[in-house]
């Protein structure tokens, strides 16, 4: 959560963030992370997106429309598979396909880690 936060601080272009708003930032996300620990991350994706869109603003972190973008494709997939295949599981096998085409786009040289190239 706290390296999620980090990254993406680091990769937001003109960020207007005080170190105290990027640690605040940060810990939001962490506390995302925590509450979600226990869940399937796309059945909630959309709120965890207005979370997270709700703390960019309200510590000036510009969020890269690189990760919207990649976050409102996994609610779409996820709502398309669930309907046409309930019992497959979109999120093992969709989001590293996501994370890699993002990364391969946006964020170059970028490795994650147990992600086959």
């Amino acid at each position: 959560g706290l390296s999620a936060g980090q990254l993406m601080v680091d990769t937001a272009k003109k960020c207007q963030a005080t170190d105290r708003d990027v640690e605040l930032f940060c810990q939001g996300i962490q506390n995302i992370c925590d509450e979600d620990e226990q869940n399937n991350f796309l059945e909630n994706v959309g709120d965890y997106l207005a979370e997270i869109c709700f703390l960019a603003c309200r510590h000036k972190v510009k969020l890269e429309a690189a990760f919207i973008n990649a976050a409102l494709a996994c609610e779409i997939m996820e709502g398309i598979a669930s309907s046409l295949y309930p019992s497959m599981e979109v999120q093992r096998i969709a989001l590293p396909m996501v994370v890699k085409a993002e990364l391969m786009h946006g964020l170059k040289g970028f490795k994650v880690p147990g992600l086959r190239s």
